[in-house]
C-alpha cells in the first residue's frame, strides 16, 4: 500500500514543490488548501479544499485522507506573512497570521497524531523560518508566529518521540516563492540566488525517509551563495 502524505498549502510554492518530490517518490499525496493550483495530474493526487484556521475543515480533511490506511507523513506548510513596522502594524494582520500560521499547524498535528500514534509510526513536517529563530525588523508578527511553531514543535517532538513519531521543524531562509510578492517584503539578494521551493521540499523528503530510529528534529536550509 502506498504511503500518504497530506500537505497543507499544496496549492504553490514550497507546498507544491513538495507535493511534485513526494509524488515523484510513490506517495499519495492529499492537498489541503483553500484552492487548487491545476498543475499536477496524478491519479495519487488528491484535492480537499481545507481552511487549516477551521477546526472543523481539518477534522474532516485528516479523517478522509486516513480512509485507505492512515496518514505516513503530515507536511504543514500553510502559512504566509505581512510586514510593517510593529507601531504601523494592524491587529487584524496579527490575529490572521497567527491563525493560518498557528493555530493551523495545531489543528493539523492535533488530528493526524492519532493515526501516527496508533500505528507507532509516521513523521510530521512544520515548515517554520529563519524568522521563528531570529527577529526581524517589519516582521513582528510574522516572526512571533514563526517562533510559536518552534515552540509547538520542539515540546511536540518530546512528547511523541517514544512513541516512534517524529516531529522535525525546517527553518528555511530565504526561498524564491510569492511570498516575497506580499507587502513589505524585502529580498536583500538576487532571486536567482536563492533557495528555490524544490530545494525545501527535498529537504522534506529526506527528513521522511530517514530511517525508522532515525530523526532528524530541526533544519536550517539557507542558500549557499546568495548575491545581489
Amino acid at each position: 500500500m502506498k504511503k500518504t502524505a497530506v500537505i497543507t498549502g499544496a496549492s504553490k510554492g514550497i507546498g507544491l514543490a513538495c507535493a511534485k518530490a513526494f509524488l515523484k517518490a510513490g506517495y499519495s499525496v492529499v492537498d489541503a488548501s483553500r484552492t487548487e493550483s491545476g498543475q499536477i495530474k496524478n491519479r495519487n493526487y488528491r484535492f480537499i479544499r481545507t481552511d487549516v484556521t477551521k477546526e472543523k475543515d481539518v477534522k474532516q480533511m485528516i479523517e478522509t485522507a486516513a480512509e485507505n490506511g492512515g496518514i505516513d507523513v503530515m507536511i504543514c506548510n500553510a502559512g504566509f506573512g505581512r510586514f510593517a513596522n510593529l507601531a504601523d502594524s494592524k491587529t487584524k494582520d496579527f490575529d490572521e497570521m497567527f491563525a493560518v500560521n498557528v493555530r493551523g499547524v495545531y489543528l493539523c498535528c492535533k488530528y493526524s497524531l492519532p493515526f501516527m500514534l496508533r500505528a507507532r509510526a509516521g513523521t510530521i513536517i512544520i515548515i517554520s523560518s529563519i524568522a521563528g529563530k531570529n527577529g526581524i525588523a517589519t516582521a513582528s508578527i510574522y516572526s512571533a508566529s514563526k517562533h510559536a511553531v518552534m515552540g509547538l514543535a520542539s515540546s511536540l517532538m518530546a512528547e511523541v518521540r517514544k512513541s516512534g513519531v517524529r516531529v522535525v521543524t525546517v527553518c528555511p531562509g530565504s526561498v524564491d516563492t510569492n511570498f516575497f510578492d506580499s507587502d513589505g517584503a524585502e529580498l536583500n539578494s538576487r532571486r536567482d540566488t536563492i533557495l528555490s521551493a524544490s530545494d525545501v521540499a527535498e529537504t522534506c523528503l529526506l527528513a521522511a525517509q530517514l530511517p525508522q530510529n532515525a530523526l532528524l528534529s530541526e533544519v536550517e536550509i539557507r542558500p549557499l551563495n546568495p548575491s545581489k
